[in-house]
């Protein structure tokens, strides 16, 4: 599998085309100023970041050795680490601390699951929870903190027993694969029994109308991540935020400035929607909040996930609608197929797709 040859082409020359610009511009008559000394254009980027599992000394040194400036960290242990069922101030500081000292900025965090299962199960203590989750929310915002994301999934699974398994790619590259005949068929999970559609939909909106109220408070922004794989039930437990119309559906009942998405490109594409028309309608809206940048050839019920230059959407085509609806948060690599040598969630892969992230924000802004 491989980039469509008028998706390489499109790319190579918009590169082609900057690079020649800025060689240019360097070999030219110094005496003479540039074309857009005295009116610059503006250049559009998003905040290139990357989601980590760790804060420890190489993974932050990789992320400077990248370029890169932003940190999403996604490993929930590394913040409320003596298990106070919240964060505080002091929490979010050791974090900041640990980021600035490699030149970097902690952008954003992620709920842990394990606090959403109460609201998410229905459970008596549920409130509970809430009330910490906001309290960790406005004490993260007040910080400086500008993202948190979360997920609504309480079958929080990827291995076989939702459908997923390894196959072999280009080179011999590991990829992941999913078929939803694998798990179809399988009885629902003991722990979570059976779950419709609507008790889901209300509990997640009776979950996010306080604590998105807390968000707004302190300019922090919630993203939610969809239901990946966007099936519409697994072993009993029905899914929501499957398609563009369900996650519109979520953003329309509750209507507050922090409320957001994440849109994962990965997931998007899984949904089988076109996913240059989903940027545009939920990004049209201002509510993106977070922005996963992965390829995916196939859709629900079968898909694999690829390299990011391997992909069934025009990468190119979706890096300008992020441009075109003037997104400007946090966008990092996301799941990459496992290169030989590779380690630590996959730096080789990921920095593979971080060449491509810059490549084709350069290209973008060469079109003007």
């Amino acid at each position: 599998m491989s980039a469509s040859p008028s998706t390489r082409r499109r790319f190579l020359t918009q590169s082609a085309a900057l690079a020649a610009g800025s060689v240019c511009g360097a070999c030219g008559d110094s005496s003479q100023p540039a074309a857009d000394a005295t009116a610059p254009k503006a250049w559009w980027t998003p905040k290139v970041s990357e989601n980590i599992g760790n804060l420890n000394d190489d993974t932050l040194r990789w992320i400077a050795q990248l370029g890169l400036e932003w940190v999403c960290l996604q490993g929930t242990d590394w913040v409320d680490r003596e298990g106070k069922g919240y964060w505080s101030p002091e929490d979010i500081a050791l974090l900041q601390q640990k980021c600035e000292d490699f030149g970097l900025e902690l952008y954003s965090l992620m709920i842990p699951l394990d606090w959403l299962m109460s609201s998410m199960l229905g459970k008596p203590d549920a409130k509970d929870y809430v009330e910490n989750i906001r309290r960790s929310v406005r004490t993260a915002g007040s910080a400086g903190v500008q993202v948190i994301e979360w997920r609504w999934s309480p079958d929080f699974k990827w291995g076989d027993d939702v459908g997923y398994y390894p196959v072999k790619g280009r080179g011999g590259a590991g990829y992941k694969a999913f078929d939803y005949a694998r798990a179809a068929e399988k009885p629902p999970f003991p722990e979570l029994g059976v779950i419709p559609r609507a008790t889901l939909f209300e509990r997640l909106v009776e979950f996010a109308k306080p604590v998105c109220a807390a968000a707004d408070e302190v300019g922090v922004k919630m993203s939610l991540h969809p239901k990946d794989p966007p099936v519409k039930s697994m072993r009993g437990v029905d899914r929501i935020l499957t398609d563009t119309d369900s996650i519109e559906e979520f953003l329309d009942a509750v209507d507050s400035p922090a409320n957001g998405f994440t849109f994962c490109q990965g997931t998007v594409t899984e949904m089988g929607v076109d996913v240059i028309d989903a940027i545009r309608r939920i990004g049209g809206r201002g509510k993106i909040n977070h922005v996963h940048f992965r390829g995916v050839r196939g859709h629900v019920p079968q898909y694999v996930e690829t390299f990011i230059d391997q992909g069934d959407v025009d990468m190119l085509a979706a890096m300008r609608a992020f441009k075109e609806v003037n997104y400007t948060s946090s966008l990092v690599s996301d799941h990459t197929p496992q290169v030989i040598g590779d380690f630590d969630g996959g730096r080789i892969g990921r920095s593979y797709s971080h060449g491509w992230i810059r490549g084709l924000i350069q290209a973008v802004n060469a079109e003007g």
